[in-house]
Parts: C-alpha cells; sequence; structure tokens
C-alpha cells in the first residue's frame, strides 16, 4: 500500500517523496487543508516510511517497524490529541494518570479504529484541549535515544487545540529541533495557531479530494457498488471521513430528515420551528448533525443542478420533489441558500451555541426562499 494508501493529494505526495529522496526531510511539517481528506492517513504513512527499516522513499509494508506502525504500536511514533480531564487532576499531572478505566479504554478503541482506518476522526467526549503534559513528554522523549533505528515522529492532531500553556511549550521544542526528531501538526485551522509555531514548520496545504477519487476509494477499499459509491462521493463534498461515516449511517432516514426540516421552514409556524429545532438538537449528536446539514445541502445543491437542466442529482429518489421545488421558486438565489448551509456547518466546528445556530439557517432560508417568490401566502400551497 505505503503512498498508495492515501487517496488523491498527488501533489503532497511528491513534495513528500522529493524531501526523502534528497534527504531533506523537515523538522517540523504542519498539514493543514480541509477536514476528512487525509492529513492524518498522510502523517502516519511518512512516519512509516521514516522509520521502514528499508530505508526507501516508500514504506515497504512488510518489515517490523512498519507492521508496528500499521497498529500504532510504534514507539517511536505516538499520537498527541485532545484529552479530557480527570477527575481531581492538578497542573501538572501526566495527562492520562487521573482519567477513568472506562475513559483509558475508550481511548484505546478510539486508537484500534484510527489504526483499522488512518481516516477515522478521534471524537472523545470532553476532550476539548491538547494537555501541556502532553507536549511536554515530546520534549523529554525527543532527547531520549530512539527505541529503535529511525526517528522519533510526533504526530500533533487537530493541532488547534492545543491550550495557550501547551502551545509554548511546542514553541519551545521547535526552537530546538533535535536531529533524529520530526513534528508533524495536522490542523484545518491553521489560524487558530500561534504565528510563531506556523512560521517554524514546513507548510504543506492538502485539498479537497475529487468526486472521481472519492468515488474509486469507496469501491475499492470499501467495497461498495457503483452506484451507492457515486451518491455517496458527491454527498462528501470531498471528505473521505465524511463519506465513511454515511456508509455506517441511515443515509435515507437521515436524508428524509433534513428534507423535514426544509418543509418546517417553508411551512410551519415559529412555534413549530422551534420544536423540530429542539427535537433534532435533543436526538442528534453533534457529527451526526454535520450529515444532517450536509445532505440538506447536498438537496438545495440537487435543485440547483435541476434547474440548469442537468440531470446527474444525487437524490434519484427525491427527483420529483426537487422539480417541484424548483418549478415554484424558479428565481431562487441556490448558491446563497448552500452558502448558508455551508457556514452552519461551519459554525458547528466552533461550538457555537447549536439550537442558535439552526434557527438562524431557518431565518436565513426562509428569507432567501421567500424572496425568490413575489408573494409570501403563495408558499402556504406548495409542498415539497
Amino acid at each position: 500500500m505505503s503512498w498508495s494508501s492515501i487517496v488523491g493529494q498527488d501533489q503532497v505526495k511528491r513534495i513528500l517523496r522529493a524531501s526523502i529522496e534528497r534527504g531533506r526531510v523537515a523538522h517540523a511539517y504542519l498539514f493543514t487543508g480541509p477536514e476528512g481528506v487525509g492529513k492524518d492517513a498522510m502523517a502516519i504513512e511518512l512516519a512509516k516510511v521514516l522509520n521502514c527499516e528499508r530505508g526507501r522513499s516508500e514504506a515497504c509494508d512488510t518489515c517490523s517497524s512498519c507492521q508496528k506502525i500499521h497498529i500504532l504500536q510504534h514507539p517511536n511514533v505516538p499520537l498527541v490529541f485532545a484529552l479530557p480531564v480527570g477527575k481531581n487532576e492538578k497542573y501538572g499531572d501526566p495527562p492520562l494518570e487521573k482519567l477513568g478505566d472506562e475513559e483509558i479504554a475508550f481511548i484505546q478503541e478510539q486508537l484500534r479504529l484510527k489504526a483499522e482506518n488512518t481516516y477515522h476522526e478521534i471524537i472523545i467526549s470532553k476532550a476539548k484541549n491538547i494537555k501541556i503534559n502532553s507536549i511536554r513528554e515530546i520534549r523529554r522523549e525527543s532527547v531520549l535515544t530512539s527505541y529503535s533505528k529511525g526517528k522519533k515522529v510526533f504526530i500533533i492532531i487537530e493541532a488547534e487545540k492545543m491550550s495557550d500553556d501547551a502551545a509554548n511549550a511546542l514553541l519551545k521544542t521547535l526552537e530546538e529541533p533535535h536531529e533524529d526528531t520530526v513534528l508533524i501538526l495536522t490542523t484545518s485551522y491553521p489560524d487558530r495557531l500561534l504565528p510563531t509555531i506556523v512560521s517554524r514548520c514546513q507548510y504543506i496545504q492538502f485539498s479537497y479530494l475529487r468526486e472521481d477519487e472519492l468515488c474509486h476509494a469507496l469501491q475499492e477499499r470499501d467495497n461498495l457498488p457503483v452506484n451507492q459509491a457515486q451518491d455517496i462521493a458527491r454527498l462528501a463534498n470531498g471528505n473521505y471521513a465524511r463519506a465513511l461515516q454515511w456508509i455506517y449511517s441511515s443515509l435515507q432516514v437521515h436524508r428524509n430528515e433534513a428534507v423535514e426540516f426544509l418543509r418546517t421552514v417553508l411551512h410551519r409556524s415559529r412555534a413549530e420551528l422551534l420544536r423540530e429545532i429542539e427535537r433534532i438538537v435533543a436526538e442528534y449528536e453533534k457529527q451526526e448533525l454535520e450529515q444532517f446539514l450536509s445532505l440538506l445541502q447536498g438537496w438545495i445543491r440537487d435543485a440547483m443542478i435541476v434547474q440548469e437542466g442537468k440531470s446527474d442529482t444525487v437524490n434519484v429518489d427525491e427527483t420529483n420533489a426537487i422539480r417541484k421545488f424548483v418549478a415554484h421558486y424558479s428565481h431562487l438565489d441556490y448558491s446563497q441558500a448552500i452558502a448558508v448551509v455551508d457556514r452552519a456547518i461551519s459554525l458547528l466546528s466552533k461550538n457555537v451555541y447549536i439550537p442558535l445556530v439552526l434557527l438562524n439557517l431557518a431565518i436565513d432560508l426562509r428569507r432567501i426562499i421567500f424572496s425568490s417568490t413575489q408573494k409570501e401566502d403563495v408558499i402556504t400551497s406548495f409542498n415539497l
């Protein structure tokens, strides 16, 4: 597998391979770009190459080192990520020391899932910050003799979650890099990092994955039939991690609920809308809400495609409803409607109060949709 285990990102692969072949590997990298496009996966693959016993520009995937990194059990390649605060935890305590057995077991399960699929997003309840002592352990480990041949590669996942103290501690390590140590920071929000940290890393920009790349990966890696792979690839909007979530969720159920939310926005009273928002917030986890809004966005995008005279919509089973919607709102600014849903998805990642996000989204959609008709009372007679 090696580099081929990464979906797309050919330009990033070329940059990293060239640096390895020339013996010019940076002491610190900042992998940045959209969520779910392979930043963590690429970091793990680079760590594998730098520790492969055959010493080439591509990992062999068969040596002891490659096998250990494949299951995330290599002592040279620790993953650093946000952790919950333990009971009675004090400043300076080891990052895992005060966590309960259930919390430790859950973290281990997340790491197992990450090893199984490096595109898996590590999600741990109440894990808001990367602790200062997680970063101090990097500093301490980086100066010790390596457990085996190769480089120590510290991968800091969602680096923007470092506390202020942790970020300052990392800066000290970046200012005094050890010869056999490589730091890889992954983030979708580089603007939330200290500028001094960004300036000391080689900046590697990742891009959204193309629809054909996602479709191919879903067929070859996840054994999906071509029609299902095409549907999910379109919905995922260049995000493979999101595509994987769709595989294991009830796509049709969530799609129906997204359309029902749009119906509520169009036809129901404010009180009914507030009750619907309350229900959604109670039933959906944050990650599921992002999927929910992505489906809503996809439905609106398909309406725009139909309006433009094209037929390759994702929601084939919703074609009639979409055509009725397009006929009724022939002057709707679909790009604007898609943009407000996109903004709502972005706000979810920033921990904005979720009911307020959904209410503002509903208000924005009503404004955009109603402005496309001359009389608001016409809307009450239209059904999706």
